[in-house]
């Protein structure tokens, strides 16, 4: 199946009192593979993903993502944007499925070092 680089932005807590506070107009942002049919598809779920991340991030308080009222697209050329190391830790997610979130970011994938023997006693 077809994976498509998602990446949207959104405001911390921290970000919103700095803006209340100075009117300063910072944003954060996250990205994830998505694998799905369409780059349509993609970008739709991206959106309940970000919708999702920035429940988990306010939690009680009410904080919610609208496309309309933060950045998100499709990367069309991810190797212009980030390292390669960079692109292999982004985690995966299929269409109906979120990444895991940890602290407020999302989990990067695990990249076993090539020269390591896992096998080892």
């Amino acid at each position: 199946m077809p994976r498509y680089l998602y990446i949207f932005g959104y405001n911390t807590p921290e970000q919103i009192e700095a803006f209340d506070k100075h009117g300063w107009d910072d944003e954060d942002s996250e990205a994830v593979f998505i694998e799905a049919e369409s780059e349509q598809a993609a970008l739709a779920w991206g959106q309940q993903i970000s919708q999702q991340f920035v429940r988990s991030l306010y939690s009680d308080r009410g904080m919610t993502w609208k496309p309309g009222d933060y950045a998100h697209w499709i990367e069309s050329e991810p190797s212009s944007r980030f390292t390669p190391d960079a692109l292999r830790r982004l985690p995966v997610s299929r269409v109906g499925e979120h990444p895991v979130v940890d602290r407020g970011r999302f989990v990067e994938r695990v990249v076993l070092d090539e020269t390591s023997d896992t096998n080892a006693a």
